[in-house]
């Protein structure tokens, strides 16, 4: 039935403030503000663990007062288990409320519902926990004890409680099959409903068959900005089957198509796929969807489009392949059935309908007498599930003894089936068919006692779902130009055109050349035009020559034209041997081989630099790279090679030096001598001398080379979490290093099973304390790179609010990666049907 899934699940906190946060002292703690604004930011498990964590050292009334903002988090990030340790040992203001929510969160339903029972019994109950007892009886289908508890609130003087009390009753008559008080209700109200109460209304409208004033609430639900994913969603499904109750079949099957290729993850997809096979099987000549097979080789058309394959991909897939089955087992194709049946059962174990999946098993192998194969998935099934379900596997034993004339055990299983029942109606068929089997088998007693207890069951149905004053303007552009402002490209232009007989044109021209190559997107055919009308100006000084060569060079390289820069710098060098800029064009031609990835060449051409050249600036950055090239060789000679360059480097005690230790560390990782080069980073970290950014990005290197060993040995992964937590602890950290330790570290927590305290180590970055934006671009790496890991987190676990507000805190920033945040956002938005943010 559709009904049961729309309900607003126990699981949802209810809409409750909870004490007042607030402790003498507590607001001049950064962490205790962090933990309140993470709560308000929809971060609760963040809030709860800064809370926790600051309870632990606190003492008397502070620690009572943390402990109810620890409390109210862990469970508003449904964590009942976290919640109920601190209940335990801790006084929390209306300790009961929160106990019986965590309680629900543990799946104690029984405990909560005793412990709200007892106080609404001596009257000491709370709205709030009155509205969670009946949530609690709702799902449980204890109906009249919630319409008890909800016809008190439907009264209350607190009106957003009866008013929420008020549609929760209607559920409860809805569920109960009684439509016409609850429609009385529902359009007697003096005020817009909501978008839930508006689907109730749909819901009702469909059970007395009123299915034109249905589909018009449903239609304008579809279309509207309320609501969330999960009531849009169910009003889809529901349009479908008010479509199917009018006899169009292939209406519904084209609105449940366009649903399902269009969601990547949905709570509704078992409605719609079970919708989607009684249009099949209720509509003669219906075929399934074309799209099936594709689902079930590739998922849904939302999943295929995303840049990576959600996890979701194998639970959809799972469905259609139940779809396909269902379908053919009516069609009377049993093999082709049982095949996909099969494959749900052995690949797709976990899937939230593989009891389905192995039940429609059962009974197509109980049907064609294949008992060794019942009996094979019945152990399966009580291996994977236990007794939960066990009523239909008894049901199909029962089933297949019937068939085989062995009554007498046939009866026996089907009273089994009966007594393991969840539901009424399943222990009413179980007892039907048990009459039948004993009725068969002459057991008359036996008989007149199934039909006493099936007349019982029967008596109350429950309804289950940017000359000198020329000299002077050039100067000013130029300076412009130097800057990189956009209107230099304009003003060169204006000079160039109003000068054109200037001497100092070549500086106009070359600089503008010089500015388009920075453009992006690079208008290379302007450059080039320049370029040549450049090389036809008479009498040019070697300097200027040569300045020319650099930016042909530099055109080259900005083309990617690798091969035509090497020719050309080396025939610069043969032509013009000794002059100032050799230097810098070996490097140029030795930069490119290098990115050719002709490393023996690049290898030579910096060596030369460095022996040419050695007392040249260019000497130490060539001795560097020679030793790059050396190692990209792939080789124990490059390695070795590189390691003495850097050797050598480090030696001269120049401002490379560090960094070449630095390489030789990673050479010995490389070469999967990590224990060496840990080594080498510490005696380096212990180096008094060492500046203290190079300390930290050692640091940082350090953890790095940790989290790689950690892959294997959790040791590992544990240290460089320490050292992590370490930098992030240093109380002059500037914010890149905070940033980049931070994110660094939440990489690590994660890979260490630790998702939520990776996630606050990233809401640590974005929201650090007293941070008001990155500023420049080596901030705004990190603070994005952290920002947007944290996403990834709260996308994982479903967070969609919380992701969708992070990606807008990162959207407002001033980054080059603030539109891909905005974009984000509205994704996550539209997907999820957060547009109005609730």
């Amino acid at each position: 039935m559709l009904f049961p899934r729309l309900h607003v699940s126990v699981l949802m906190l209810l809409a409750f403030s909870g004490p007042a946060l607030h402790g003498k002292g507590l607001e001049d703690l950064p962490e205790y503000r962090a933990a309140r604004q993470a709560l308000s930011d929809g971060l609760p498990a963040v809030a709860a663990l800064k809370a926790t964590r600051l309870m632990q050292a606190a003492q008397s009334k502070e620690r009572q007062t943390l402990a109810a903002l620890a409390v109210e988090a862990w469970v508003r990030a449904r964590r009942g288990d976290e919640a109920l340790k601190i209940l335990a040992s801790e006084t929390v203001p209306d300790a009961g409320f929160w106990k019986a929510q965590a309680q629900v969160q543990t799946g104690d339903l029984d405990g909560a519902e005793k412990l709200l029972a007892a106080r609404v019994q001596d009257k000491s109950a709370s709205y709030q926990e009155r509205l969670l007892l009946a949530q609690i009886s709702l799902a449980s289908g204890n109906l009249g004890q919630a319409r008890e508890v909800l016809d008190a609130l439907r009264k209350a003087d607190d009106e957003p409680v009866a008013s929420q009390a008020r549609i929760m009753w209607d559920e409860v008559e809805l569920r109960a099959g009684r439509a016409e008080p609850a429609l009385a209700d529902l359009t007697s109200q003096n005020h817009p409903l909501d978008a839930k109460a508006r689907l109730l209304l749909a819901k009702g409208l469909v059970d007395q068959n009123r299915i034109s004033e249905a589909q018009t609430q449903l239609r304008e639900l579809v279309g509207s900005t309320e609501g969330g994913e999960r009531v849009h969603h169910a009003a889809s499904v529901m349009l479908a089957e008010s479509w199917l109750r009018q006899g169009n079949a292939a209406q519904a099957v084209e609105g449940l198509v366009q649903f399902l290729d269009n969601t990547a993850e949905s709570e509704m997809w078992s409605s719609a796929f079970d919708l989607l096979a009684r249009c099949l099987n209720e509509t003669a000549g219906t075929l399934p969807p074309d799209a099936t097979l594709r689902w079930i080789t590739e998922g849904s058309a939302a999943q295929k489009a995303a840049l990576t394959s959600p996890a979701t991909t194998s639970t959809f897939q799972g469905h259609a392949i139940l779809l396909m089955a269902r379908w053919l087992v009516a069609q009377k194709r049993e093999d082709e059935a049982l095949g996909l049946l099969e494959a749900l059962i052995q690949v797709h174990a976990g899937h939230p309908q593989a009891n389905e999946a192995m039940q429609l098993a059962l009974e197509t192998y109980s049907v064609r007498k294949a008992d060794e194969r019942v009996a094979v998935l019945t152990e399966m099934w009580k291996s994977r599930f236990g007794n939960q379900g066990s009523a239909m596997v008894e049901f199909v034993t029962a089933g297949t003894a019937y068939a085989r004339g062995d009554y007498a055990r046939s009866a026996q299983f089907f009273q089994n089936a009966a007594n393991l029942a969840t539901t009424l109606a399943e222990r009413r068929s179980a007892l039907y068919n048990a009459g039948v089997a004993a009725l068969h088998g002459g057991e008359m007693i036996l008989y007149q006692n199934l039909l006493g207890q099936l007349q019982v069951v029967s008596g109350d149905a429950v309804v289950a779902s940017k000359d000198g004053s020329a000299d002077l303007e050039l100067d000013r552009v130029l300076e412009m130009a130097a800057k990189g402002r956009a209107e230099a490209e304009s003003e060169l232009r204006g000079f160039m055109e109003k000068h054109s007989q200037h001497p100092r044109l070549f500086e106009a021209k070359m600089a503008l050349a010089e500015l388009l190559l920075l453009r992006v997107p690079i208008d290379f055919p302007a450059v080039d035009r320049l370029l040549a009308e450049i090389e036809t100006f008479p009498a040019l000084t070697d300097r200027q020559r040569e300045r020319l060569v650099m930016t042909q060079l530099w055109r080259l390289d900005r083309a990617g034209k690798l091969k035509e820069l090497t020719d050309a710098g080396s025939a610069f060098i043969k032509a013009r041997p000794g002059t100032p800029q050799t230097a810098l064009v070996r490097l140029k031609v030795a930069d490119a081989f290098f990115r050719l990835e002709n490393f023996a060449a690049a290898r030579t051409e910096f060596e030369l630099v460095a022996k040419e050249a050695a007392n040249s600036p260019y000497a130490d950055t060539a001795l560097y790279f020679a030793g790059m090239s050396a190692l990209s060789m792939m080789s124990d000679e490059g390695r070795e090679t590189a390691i003495d360059l850097w050797q050598e480097l480090a030696e001269r005690g120049g401002p490379l030096s560090i960094p070449a230790r630095q390489q030789q560390a990673m050479a010995l990782r490389r070469s999967g001598k990590e224990a060496e080069a840990l080594k080498l980073v510490d005696i380096l970290l212990a180096e008094p001398k060492l500046p203290k950014n190079l300390r930290r990005s050692m640091m940082c290197e350090k953890a790095e080379m940790l989290m790689l060993l950690g892959k294997t040995d959790a040791a590992s992964l544990t240290s460089a979490i320490k050292v992590l937590r370490e930098l992030v602890g240093e109380p002059d950290l500037t914010f890149d290093w905070r940033a980049r330790a931070g994110y660094t570290l939440a990489v690590a927590l994660q890979s260490a099973g630790q998702a939520t305290e990776a996630l606050e180590a990233c809401y640590d970055v974005v929201e650090a304390d007293g941070f008001t934006g990155p500023a420049d671009p080596a901030e705004f790496r990190w603070y994005y790179r952290a920002g947007f890991f944290g996403i990834d987190l709260l996308e994982s676990t479903k967070q969609w609010e919380a992701a969708a507000r992070l990606a807008e805190k990162l959207a407002v920033s001033s980054g080059d990666r603030a539109g891909e945040a905005k974009e984000r956002a509205t994704k996550i938005r539209l997907e999820h049907f957060l547009w109005d943010g609730k």
